[in-house]
């Protein structure tokens, strides 16, 4: 950069101003050059010449001494002179001056800074020590005795101005401010935590003021320190709403927990006893009593799952559990699920499978069957006459590593009104029915299409609808899916395996009435079931019997089921290698991911559906390898 010229017009001063011992120099505060100096100026800030002096940069002045420099602008800007001390580093040194500063105007009208300056010997501490205070962040001030501000460091003269702000004006009520100006006076200390505002916002600041002698007068005085310390308030704050959004979320799960377990237990009394009654002989008017209950029972069941589904998923719960599973067997079990309630408005149920079969693969088979649960209720709910059908496509996966994955999507095909393209649009929000008249008809909360897109979303894979208005709707659900090693999917059972000795299960539970709707389902399908109170004397009963399965209920007195499951992989023996099933009201994520840690195979969950319950008994009691009994809790 140029060397400046002198200004001109001021030959005059200048030559004046040369002929002077003291030094003399001018600053321009805007551009942060030297503009001129006298050959005393020139000693002080050792230069080896003017040029070499104007030729500085003191662009990088610090904060501190960039906005001592701006109050002196315009502290002087109306004629008025200031004198105080300046410390400099020429050559990395200090040097000390009293500088009497004022403004000078030059012939192109700019003001710039004169300095008039007189070399003052200072002790290494206290330069020290007013070194320290110019360039602290904290924000320094003095005050007299009525609270006027007398001196302000340059952090304080940045936030509140030239004439400062008054002691009690500091503090958000003056009031309170003026009282605690009494006190600092009467010589206590004062340190307080305060939220200010400069400009609007919020800041924090440690008051710290206590009560001292003015040296420059020797009056009494109030000497006040703020530290901003809003970095650190709101840490604690943001650490304190963290812990309060654990303790909620914590809260939230307890309770979904017990609420779970608490509707679960008697739903599976309700809809149990209703299937086992169902299969006993009744005249008409009992039969149709009877199923009204049992469809009672199976949309509260309906509704409670998706209330723990949606909190689950709100919460981040909802964990994905891949094992291999078969498609077509899956597709039938969900269908099964309907079967009844669409031959009781005299739906025909349809499943269409691909040729060939489709290959066993790896997923989460529950949260896929939740997904089909729902689609397929729906259509069964909304269709009064036809039928429903359930069809699954397979293709590769072009995305997959060696193409082997495959692309699998169901279809649930309905023949009933159909949705307008409005509709459509709406309906995997949540709590949006398709149509407020159908929903005043029809029971459902708006839920369960938003939770099959949530699912759907979490397992990497998508839904959608294609319908026309009156002639039916397809719900369709994709996903992308690994191929299973066969030896994993499942070999087919041999043909002959539940021939000979009867299964043996064990089954513990609290509930009088679970064990004994339990004991009656299993024992329907031939099946000998013997039956424990709580956890220890399912414990004791594994440790002196031969079981082919235990069925475990987990909130028991005495030992829970997660307890009792660990004590028997911890027995001596073949009997540490019997399949357990948890048989729960407890079917959060978290939670299954603890019964398959404590060597739970699977999980069962309250209510009990008949078909489901008969279908794990026979899959988990038949022989197979140790280590399958105890990793599974899909």
């Amino acid at each position: 950069m140029p060397i400046p010229e002198p200004p001109s017009g001021l030959s005059a001063s200048l030559s004046a101003w040369d002929r002077l011992r003291r030094p003399v120099w001018l600053f321009d505060p805007v551009s942060c050059r030297g503009l001129y100096a006298n050959a005393p100026a020139i000693a002080l800030w050792g230069a080896e010449s003017r040029e070499e002096l104007l030729a500085r940069d003191f662009s990088q002045l610090s904060p501190a001494v960039r906005t001592r420099t701006e109050r002196l602008a315009i502290l002087t800007a109306d004629g008025e002179t200031v004198t105080e001390r300046w410390s400099f580093y020429p050559q990395g040194k200090p040097v000390t001056v009293q500088a009497v500063i004022s403004t000078f105007v030059l012939d192109d009208g700019r003001a710039v800074l004169l300095f008039e300056a007189a070399p003052v010997g200072v002790e290494a501490e206290e330069l020290r020590a007013v070194e320290a205070l110019r360039h602290s962040s904290t924000l320094i001030s003095l005050f007299d005795a009525k609270g006027r501000t007398t001196f302000s460091n340059p952090a304080a003269f940045a936030v509140y101005g030239e004439a400062g702000r008054p002691f009690a004006e500091r503090f958000p009520d003056p009031a309170r401010g003026a009282a605690a100006l009494a006190r600092v006076l009467e010589g206590e200390v004062l340190a307080e935590l305060l939220a200010m505002r400069d400009g609007g916002a919020e800041r924090w600041r440690h008051l710290d003021a206590r009560r001292v002698t003015d040296p420059a007068t020797g009056e009494i005085g109030v000497l006040l320190s703020e530290r901003d310390v809003t970095g650190q308030v709101e840490a604690e704050r943001a650490l304190a709403a963290a812990d309060e959004r654990a303790e909620v979320a914590e809260a939230k799960r307890r309770f979904l927990a017990n609420i779970s377990h608490e509707l679960r237990t008697p739903l599976t009394a309700v809809t149990g006893f209703a299937a086992l009654l169902s299969q006993t002989s009744l005249d008409t008017a009992q039969a149709d009593h009877l199923a009204r209950i049992g469809e009672a029972g199976e949309r509260l069941t309906l509704i409670l799952n998706d209330i723990i589904d949606l909190a689950e998923l709100d919460g981040g719960e909802m964990r994905l559990a891949a094992a291999p599973f078969e498609p077509q067997a899956l597709a039938n079990a969900a269908l099964d699920r309907i079967r009844a309630s669409a031959a009781d408005k005299g739906l025909a149920v349809t499943l269409a499978l691909p040729t060939p079969a489709p290959r066993p693969v790896v997923g989460d088979a529950d949260l896929i069957g939740k997904v089909l649960a729902q689609l397929l209720g729906n259509a069964v709910k909304f269709t009064q006459r036809g039928g429903v059908t359930l069809r699954l496509d397979v293709a590769e996966d072009d995305a997959a590593k060696d193409g082997a994955g495959s692309v699998l999507t169901f279809s649930v095909i309905d023949t009933g009104p159909g949705l307008d393209a409005a509709t459509q649009g709406r309906l995997f929000r949540r709590f949006t029915q398709g149509d407020d008249g159908v929903s005043k008809r029809v029971a459902g909360g708006g839920i369960g299409l938003a939770i099959c897109r949530e699912l759907a979303d979490l397992m990497d894979g998508d839904v959608g609808v294609e319908s026309t208005p009156g002639e039916g709707s397809r719900f369709w659900f994709r996903v992308r899916l690994a191929p299973a090693e066969q030896d994993a999917a499942g070999e087919a059972q041999d043909d002959d395996a539940g021939d000979g000795e009867p299964l043996t299960v064990l089954y513990a539970d609290d509930h009088e009435s679970n064990r004994t709707l339990v004991k009656a389902i299993l024992e329907s399908q031939g099946v000998r079931c013997d039956l424990a109170c709580d956890g220890a004397e399912a414990v004791a009963a594994v440790r002196g019997g031969a079981y082919d399965l235990v069925l475990m209920d987990i909130q028991m007195p005495v030992l829970d089921g997660v307890s009792a499951a660990r004590q028997i992989r911890a027995l001596p023996g073949p009997q540490a290698a019997v399949p357990i099933v948890a048989l729960t009201a407890n079917t959060l994520s978290e939670q299954r991911e603890t019964y398959a840690a404590a060597g739970m195979a699977d999980c069962v969950a309250k209510p009990v559906n008949m078909a489901e319950l008969i279908a794990k008994t026979a899959y988990w009691a038949q022989p197979r390898p140790v280590e399958e009994t105890t990793v599974r809790a899909s």
